[in-house]
C-alpha cells in the first residue's frame, strides 16, 4: 500500500519493448540499478512498469540493447497535473480544499460522550466547556490530562473518564460512581418518637425494641421504638435506634385564590430572525424586525453535518413570539381545576416523601374570590430520632 502511494506521487508508466534482444535490456536495467516491476514477456519483446523519472534514464539503456520502447500508459500525480495546468483554477481550489482540510482537522467540531446514566449530558458539556473542550476548540492548545483532572473534580458523581481526540472528534469516555447505601452514623444512644399523630401502617426496625404494633395509634411524642434492651444477665444495654415507622397522618392545607387573575397568554404574532453563521462570524439573512412591549424569545442553531462531523458552518434563528397579558374571572369549576394544580405542587414539593391515601378538596366561594381547604391522610414516615443521656451511678 505505501510503496503504491510512493508511485503514484512519482508518477508511473507502463511500457512495451520490442527488438532483438529483450533479455539483455533486463540485465542492463539491473546493472543500472532501475526498478522494474510487472515484467512479461511478449511477441519479440517485453512489457513492464517503472516510474516516469526511471523510464527517461532507461532509454540510452534500451539502444544499446537494440530495443525500442513505447509507452502504452501514463499514472500518478505528475501526469494528472500537467493534464489540467492549463486549469488553474482548478489546481489553486484543490490546493485550497486541502488547506481548508488541514486548517479543519486542528479543531473539534463533535464530542461524543458515552456511559452517562444519572448524569446531565448538557451538564458535563458545560463542565468540559468551561475546563477547555468544546465545539470548535482548537487542538493544539489542548491538555487532555488536565480536562480530565479538572473535570473529575468538578463533578464528584464521575469516577472514571477518558478524552480521544480523532480527527475532528473527541470521545468521552465516563464511568459514574456507584452509590453509597445510608448509614446511620449517629452514635449517641437514642430513642425513635413519633413526629406526628397517626395510625400505624408499617414497622422496619433495623436496632432497638419496638413498643407499637401495626394498627395501633400513637400520639406525638409517643415513644415508637427503645433504644434501651435488657440482656440476659439482667442488665441494660443503650443503643441507637434505628426504625422506619410509617403511619396513617392527618393534615390540612389551606389557602386562598382571588376570581380576578391576570395571565399572560402566547399570541400568533411571531418575528423570525436568521443568521448564517462560520466560526464566530455571522451575518444576517435577513431583516425582518417587529417590537413587542413583552414577548419570549427561542434560540435554535442547526449546523452543517458531513460524514457525522458537525462542521463550523450553519443557521442561527431566532423567534420573538408577542406575550399578551390578560384579565379574567374565576368560575369555581375553573377554580377547583386550579386548587387541583396548587395541591398536585404541595404534593410534590413539600410532601414528596409521603404518600397520598386520602384527599378531600372544599370551596367556599364569596365575593372577592374561593377559600380553598383540603383535608389530607398521607402515609409517611413519623420516625423521630431522640437522644436520651445515661448516668451510671
Amino acid at each position: 500500500m505505501l510503496m503504491n502511494i510512493f508511485r503514484f506521487i512519482k508518477g508511473s508508466v507502463d511500457f512495451e519493448g520490442k527488438g532483438k534482444f529483450p533479455e539483455r535490456f533486463l540485465n542492463l536495467t539491473v546493472r543500472s540499478g532501475i526498478n522494474l516491476w510487472n515484467a512479461r514477456p511478449v511477441e519479440r519483446g517485453l512489457r513492464g512498469s517503472m516510474t516516469a523519472a526511471d523510464y527517461r534514464k532507461i532509454r540510452p539503456t534500451a539502444r544499446k540493447a537494440g530495443v525500442r520502447l513505447r509507452v502504452t500508459k501514463k499514472r500518478g500525480l505528475p501526469f494528472i497535473a500537467a493534464k489540467y495546468r492549463y486549469r488553474k483554477g482548478l489546481l489553486v481550489g484543490a490546493a485550497a480544499g486541502m488547506a481548508l482540510i488541514v486548517f479543519l482537522s486542528c479543531f473539534v467540531w463533535t464530542i461524543e460522550i458515552n456511559g452517562c446514566e444519572n448524569i446531565s449530558r448538557a451538564r458535563l458539556l458545560s463542565v468540559l466547556a468551561e475546563n477547555g473542550l468544546s465545539e470548535g476548540s482548537f487542538r493544539a492548545g489542548m491538555d487532555v490530562s488536565k480536562i480530565k483532572r479538572d473535570t473529575l473534580l468538578k463533578v464528584d458523581e464521575l469516577g472514571w473518564m477518558s478524552v480521544n481526540l480523532s480527527g475532528g472528534k473527541a470521545i468521552v469516555e465516563v464511568r459514574e460512581k456507584a452509590k453509597k447505601p445510608p448509614v446511620n452514623t449517629h452514635q449517641k444512644p437514642c430513642n425513635i418518637m413519633a413526629a406526628a399523630d397517626g395510625i400505624i401502617t408499617d414497622c422496619k426496625v433495623r436496632n432497638g425494641i419496638l413498643n407499637v404494633i401495626k394498627g395501633s395509634g400513637v400520639v406525638k411524642g409517643q415513644m415508637l421504638v427503645s433504644g434501651v434492651i435488657p440482656t440476659q444477665q439482667n442488665t441494660v444495654r443503650y443503643v441507637c435506634s434505628d426504625a422506619d415507622i410509617y403511619a396513617d397522618v392527618n393534615s390540612k392545607k389551606e389557602f386562598y385564590l382571588p376570581k380576578s387573575i391576570n395571565y399572560n397568554s402566547i399570541t400568533e404574532n411571531k418575528t423570525e430572525r436568521s443568521r448564517l453563521f462560520l466560526f464566530n462570524f455571522s451575518l444576517p439573512c435577513n431583516f425582518a424586525y417587529q417590537s413587542y412591549s413583552t414577548a419570549a424569545y427561542t434560540r435554535e442553531s442547526q449546523s452543517l453535518v458531513l460524514n457525522g462531523v458537525t462542521l463550523p458552518l450553519g443557521l442561527k434563528t431566532e423567534t420573538a413570539t408577542e406575550i399578551d397579558s390578560n384579565q379574567t374571572s374565576l368560575s369555581k369549576k375553573q377554580a377547583k381545576a386550579a386548587a387541583e394544580n396548587q395541591l398536585a405542587l404541595y404534593e410534590a414539593f413539600e410532601k414528596g416523601g409521603s404518600k397520598v391515601v386520602k384527599r378531600d378538596l372544599k370551596l367556599t366561594e364569596d365575593k372577592n374570590g374561593y377559600k380553598c381547604s383540603a383535608s389530607y391522610i398521607f402515609n409517611e414516615n413519623i420516625a423521630n430520632t431522640v437522644d436520651f443521656s445515661v448516668n451510671e451511678e
